[in-house]
């Protein structure tokens, strides 16, 4: 997906990670430790959905949070932390290793320093003791096995970086819940075209799906009904790097599952008897387009039998993959006869995700929950009375390379429902073919009191589309 316009104002100085030393020698830096979490909050058992009633957070110092590659919805990590008053150190990785889908969108305004990462842990993780960082957090995916790293080596709240693979690495993720005995796809994970199509091969289904093991966004996810579209996809995919900036020596190979397909966005933190506690803080029903293209998304009551069910699902899948801390993004389907299925989970915030829109809609966000859960070790949501009104988010679908219209634009930006926006929605913006959630031109929020003005909008949008909004060529 593009990346939103923003204003540029005076840069805070970049480091290095040794550089920082220097800087909290001259400034003598010595920040409040972190708040630990509450004290006998809860039982080790009892765990929560967002329907439940809050508990009230205890007071919180200020602090001092690194967030790793934040980009993405990770960049909305500075703000809530802000809130909260505490500040912020970006952790980045050097240029040549960052994927190019990040480069140059980092808005380093309003952190305190800009820490670089050049594949030296212990180098980062000192950099960022001297100044006292008090929690980490990833803002995006690619910065997930490194926040793990740092924050053992800083002794703060994390999950295990020795199961990071189970976060990361979808073959990984598989195996794990295979191991914990919680439905999944059948799945192999394999460097070998012959050992993915011996896979096919033995299933009851000639229907499976091909994918990258670390990438994200539907990036490289290919459908195939036959060896020879397995053989056409691993050739294109196969040793070529992906949007987060893998090798593709591994792909995954699994059984293409047939259902209702589900989003569960949660925040996890650990109790004070060192269970996990995880809150469950969005459930939405993700509807795709016949090619598997992002379409709609609608978020759901959680007190609803079939949101609940996930919710538990997904606890159960969340400690199967070492998910102990911070807040994760899972995607499931819903198979009639079997029940939840995992798809993926990542260790970090829901991407193209607008927190204003939502707080309005909701009161509160994925974002700021992972905040609180951070700050006071609580991932009980901030503000949650179940949604005020219907919320959808719809993927704007450009079905050729173009730029957006004028025209088109005005009124697409002027349905009624449009409470906010992921993307660069401006006047003669190019815009790609939409082939995944990375090369969409946009995702809007939607939200009224009746739903039939979300769907009225919803069809407006397609509408708009259809009229020619990314070309004259497309009318």
């Amino acid at each position: 997906m593009s990346s939103p316009a923003s204003v540029h104002r005076p840069l805070p100085t970049v480091l290095a990670a040794p550089a920082i030393e220097e800087m909290a020698a001259e400034h003598s830096l010595n920040p409040p430790a972190l708040t630990p979490p509450a004290a006998e909050r809860l039982l080790r058992a009892r765990r929560h959905s967002a329907g439940n009633a809050g508990v009230v957070a205890s007071p919180v110092r200020p602090g001092l949070a690194a967030v790793v590659a934040p980009y993405g919805s990770g960049r909305h990590y500075r703000d809530a932390f802000a809130s909260r008053g505490w500040g912020c150190v970006a952790v980045i990785p050097a240029d040549e290793a960052l994927p190019s889908l990040y480069r140059g969108s980092l808005d380093p305004t309003g952190y305190r320093s800009v820490v670089v990462h050049d594949d030296n842990v212990q180098a980062t993780a000192q950099a960022l003791r001297t100044v006292g960082v008090t929690a980490v957090v990833a803002g995006t995916e690619i910065g997930v096995p490194l926040a793990e790293q740092l924050a053992h080596r800083l002794g703060l709240p994390g999950n295990d970086p020795q199961t990071s693979s189970r976060r990361r690495d979808k073959g990984a993720m598989a195996a794990a819940l295979a191991a914990a005995g919680i439905a999944g796809p059948r799945s192999l994970s394999t460097d070998r075209l012959q050992d993915a199509l011996a896979f096919a091969h033995s299933l009851d289904t000639t229907d499976v799906v091909l994918k990258p093991a670390d990438s994200a966004g539907s990036d490289g996810v290919s459908f195939c009904s036959s060896p020879d579209e397995i053989r056409s996809a691993w050739e294109k995919l196969h040793l070529v790097p992906n949007a987060m900036g893998g090798s593709n020596q591994h792909l995954v190979i699994q059984e293409r599952l047939q259902g209702v397909q589900y989003v569960v966005n949660s925040v996890s933190t650990v109790d004070s008897h060192g269970a996990p506690w995880h809150t469950v803080t969005e459930v939405w029903a993700d509807r795709r387009t016949g090619t598997h293209l992002y379409d709609r998304l609608d978020l759901l009551p959680l007190q609803q039998p079939i949101p609940r069910r996930l919710a538990q699902y997904t606890e159960r899948v969340l400690d199967a993959l070492g998910i102990t801390t911070g807040p994760a993004h899972t995607e499931l389907m819903y198979v009639s006869g079997r029940g939840p299925m995992l798809i993926e989970s990542g260790a970090r915030p829901e991407g193209s995700y607008d927190p204003v829109a939502m707080r309005e809609a909701t009161g509160s966000d994925h974002i700021r929950d992972a905040v609180h859960a951070a700050v006071t070790g609580d991932p009980q949501p901030t503000a949650w009375h179940g949604p005020k009104s219907t919320v959808s988010k719809v993927s704007l679908i450009a079905p050729a390379a173009g730029a957006l219209d004028a025209d088109l634009l005005g009124p697409l930006l002027a349905l009624p429902t449009l409470r906010g926006y992921v993307g660069t929605l401006v006047p003669g913006t190019p815009v790609r073919r939409t082939v995944d959630l990375l090369t969409s031109p946009g995702r809007l929020t939607l939200c009224a009191h009746d739903p039939r003005a979300i769907d009225e909008d919803y069809n407006a949008i397609r509408a708009i589309e259809a009229a020619g909004l990314y070309g004259e060529e497309w009318r």
